[in-house]
């Protein structure tokens, strides 16, 4: 139950997460160390990442929303006690003893070793917990195998975005022990452990998890980048883990590489502006008129039932947009929207299926609760497809003579510019 629960969400949050493994998942004893910058939405894209369901290390004050506890309490997750929420009173001695506890059981356990979600698109410094749970539990003869987890995303902060989870290689505490500091007893309680534990963790974890300066900077990498591949030739549906690794190539270039990607994108973006289209969009262009009639028949097609659900789910889709008006961090518009998504569907959706029992029934009420998701998958492919339609009409009026010389030009110098910057990267 809880697995397909956590299926629909991830669908309901995401367009794709695609999953990079570099090892397989081990077995037994597990900590799953991950980037946190993608708030509610980490946890669906962390058991995306995962072979089993893990056990995930959370905020208690999850605890105090009666829905979220039981939850919680159904996965075995195991409340963190912060110094934000509790200030002097925080008390984690619990958690220590049920982390080691599960791991002593084999189990796989979770944790977001920066303490909080971040803001920006880099790893921030790591607290100390997770080498204090590692260390204590390797006090306690337990050879616990870490597994570094980067988490990815396109535009965080719109919902159906897409996503890459790049697990990196496990590695032993056993393999790591030579190296920390011997002088007192390995555990919990060794400071200088602790501390040099905690570095190898940020390299670890540091190697997956993709460093850009802000946003901004990372969305100009990901357009430079999605440019670069469609004209390489690795077709229109470029995959996100391709698109990523490409961008943080860009990312780890010289100043001057990554300086004149961004000025040619500018270029290029002015172009594609003439045309009214995006990047993912070009190569569309050439449909012929047959080709654009088809799939506005196929639109229409669909238009009565896309036209139902948007009466149906109106108040959710209006609140979602509401959160996008809000201007709120990314990070927080991450998590809002698939929290909101969660409730407020689900909630009409029920409406809809008490309206339908009350006028025939069980039945009418399955049918009638059924047709709220039936009729929103088609008012989002309605939408996503109708406003590209209006794009490809538009351009393909427009995709003759001067606008689109320039736009090719201005293509062709971004992607040689790209393909300096990776070069470039790559021989440093």
């Amino acid at each position: 139950m809880i697995e397909a629960l956590v299926a629909a969400a991830t669908d309901t949050a995401f367009r794709s997460v695609e999953v990079r493994r570099m090892a397989p998942e081990p077995h037994g004893p597990a900590l799953v160390l991950a980037n946190h910058g993608g708030g509610l939405g980490d946890i669906l894209t962390v058991i995306a990442g995962c072979k089993r369901f893990p056990r995930f290390l959370a905020r208690d004050i999850i605890w105090r929303i009666p829905v979220a506890r039981q939850i919680m309490n159904t996965v075995g997750a195991i409340p963190v006690s912060r110094r934000q929420d509790h200030g002097g009173a925080a008390d984690n001695t619990s958690m220590f003893d049920a982390a080691f506890e599960g791991l002593e059981n084999g189990d796989l356990l979770a944790i977001y070793p920066e303490g909080e979600s971040i803001a920006e698109p880099r790893l921030a410094p790591l607290r100390t917990g997770a080498a204090r749970i590692l260390l204590g539990a390797w006090a306690r003869g337990v050879d616990v195998s870490i597994v570094p987890m980067g988490l990815h995303y396109f535009d965080i902060s719109v919902l159906r975005g897409r996503c890459l989870v790049e697990v990196g290689p496990p590695v032993r505490m056993s393999e790591l022990v030579p190296g920390l500091p011997s002088d007192q007893p390995l555990a919990e309680a060794n400071h200088e452990a602790v501390k040099a534990l905690t570095a190898v963790i940020s390299e670890r974890l540091g190697a997956v998890v993709a460093e850009y300066a802000d946003w901004d900077q990372r969305k100009d990498f990901e357009a430079a980048a999605t440019v670069y591949l469609h004209a390489v030739g690795t077709g229109d549906d470029v995959s996100y883990s391709d698109l990523a690794t490409t961008a943080e190539q860009i990312s780890q270039a010289p100043p001057a590489a990554r300086e004149l990607v961004r000025r040619r994108l500018q270029a290029h973006s002015a172009a594609l502006e003439l045309l009214g289209l995006r990047e993912s969009e070009l190569p569309q262009v050439a449909l012929t008129s047959r080709q654009l009639a088809n799939r506005t028949g196929r639109l229409l097609a669909l238009a009565p039932f896309a036209a139902y659900g948007a009466t149906v789910n109106g108040l959710p889709m209006v609140g979602l947009r509401a959160i996008s008006l809000t201007g709120v961090a990314p990070a927080t518009a991450a998590s809002l929207k698939p929290a909101f998504a969660m409730i407020a569907f689900p909630a009409m959706w029920t409406a809809l299926g008490w309206w339908g029992y009350r006028r025939g029934g069980l039945f009418a009420a399955a049918l009638m609760a059924s047709t709220g998701p039936a009729s929103l998958g088609a008012t989002v492919a309605v939408a996503e497809q109708g406003q590209l339609m209006v794009m490809m009409t538009r351009a393909y009026r427009r995709a003759k003579g001067p606008a689109l010389d320039q736009l090719l030009n201005a293509r062709e110098s971004l992607v040689e510019a790209v393909g300096e910057a990776i070069n470039s990267q790559e021989a440093r």
